[in-house]
């Protein structure tokens, strides 16, 4: 339930990126969206410690759909403000270390909470874990001074001004500017077939929980023995490939890193079919390096992108990501009626169409359209 309440807000960053369009509004969203989310952590973690058990549930539905909205906001506003702010070799760099150093952090963070809440991480640390509901009052609890010193942060970044014809957006909501977002969106080819793109590389990726339930027929051992290592190949490669794929888009182009993210994943599928034994389990971490894929295709799509519709075509990519929802579903009927290893073929065939697309009709260097062609 949780998760399906962060899904249903994934539509109202949108509406937030339509109604306060204004740049100026940039640094003082991102901001509150910061602030709100850790006020969240911090709610959650007040009545888990002195509330009545009868309100653990609705928070557990509140807090993801606070999540889900300051999420999408903070997301739609990094990104426009490294695409308003940095030329695309020092977004390239950027990229690098933000994604070569953030997978340590998720890794660190999963083996913190891993240890509060049951004590052991991976059968290599083992520690006493802490009682319920302390547990979750220190995990929530510990998001809000994260969340608040990224707030702090976010004062240091100077947005460039506001040229003259963004003016008009600094009187709210415009139907017609609206529309004319949407047109510039679904209109431009080469955001158009980037997001195709992006949604075929998506797609194939959603052959993860398919990959760790065909690991008893790989190792002869039951699939949970090995959750916690796939974890940590996951984000140890991603942490890897982070810093080379950053250095793709500085030295090569923005291309690149898009054919490297999506053969990645290929060779991880293809790893996971043809391999036996516990070397199986490599196939877990190239996958989550190819994963980064999430982070270039989005970084392409800013290129192509005006300034002043950054954040609106940021928020209309994280939107339609809602439609991979169906791919587990479909991984699913095929490995019913095929078998596991038939559902890594559709994934590997999604994955080769990305390729092709991506090959034959995104130039290396995406430009900004025209002033004229919005």
């Amino acid at each position: 339930m949780p998760e399906a309440v962060y899904l249903w807000v994934t539509p109202l960053p949108l509406l937030i990126a339509w109604f306060w369009p204004s740049p100026r509004l940039l640094r003082p969203m991102l901001t509150w969206a910061l602030i709100v989310k850790g006020a969240a952590g911090a709610l959650a973690a007040l009545v888990f410690a002195f509330a009545p058990k009868s309100f653990w549930v609705p928070v557990m539905l509140i807090h993801p759909g606070i999540i889900g909205i300051t999420g999408g906001v903070q997301t739609m506003c990094l990104w426009e403000l490294i695409g308003r702010g940095m030329t695309p070799e020092m977004r390239g760099r950027t990229l690098g270390w933000t994604f070569g150093i953030g997978p340590i952090f998720a890794v660190l963070g999963s083996c913190a909470s891993q240890l509060i809440l049951k004590g052991d991480f991976l059968g290599m640390l083992k520690v006493t874990p802490l009682p319920q509901p302390w547990s979750y009052v220190l995990l929530f609890g510990a998001s809000c001074p994260a969340m608040w010193l990224s707030a702090v942060l976010v004062q240091m970044a100077r947005v460039p001004p506001v040229s003259l014809c963004e003016s008009a957006a600094e009187s709210g909501v415009q139907w017609k500017e609206i529309w004319r977002g949407l047109r510039a969106y679904f209109l431009n080819p080469l955001i158009v077939t980037a997001a195709v793109g992006f949604l075929l590389t998506y797609g194939g990726t959603m052959i993860m929980n398919n990959m760790s339930l065909y690991a008893r027929e790989a190792l002869g051992e039951a699939p949970e023995q090995y959750a916690g290592i796939q974890l940590a190949l996951r984000f140890g490669f991603k942490s890897l490939m982070g810093f080379g794929l950053g250095w793709l888009v500085t030295r090569m182009h923005a291309r690149a890193s898009l054919m490297a993210t999506t053969s990645i994943c290929i060779a991880g599928i293809a790893w996971a079919l043809f391999v036996p034994g516990k070397w199986y389990l490599l196939g877990f971490g190239l996958l989550g390096g190819g994963e980064l894929f999430y982070v270039y295709y989005l970084n392409y799509i800013v290129s192509c992108s005006k300034p002043e519709r950054l954040r609106e075509n940021t928020a209309y990519t994280n939107l339609i990501t809602v439609t991979i929802g169906v791919m587990p579903i479909a991984f699913g009927l095929v490995s019913d009626r095929f078998g596991l290893r038939a559902s890594f073929v559709a994934a590997i065939g999604l994955l080769v169409l990305a390729l092709i697309l991506v090959q034959s009709r995104l130039p290396r260097q995406p430009k900004v359209a025209d002033a004229g062609s919005d």
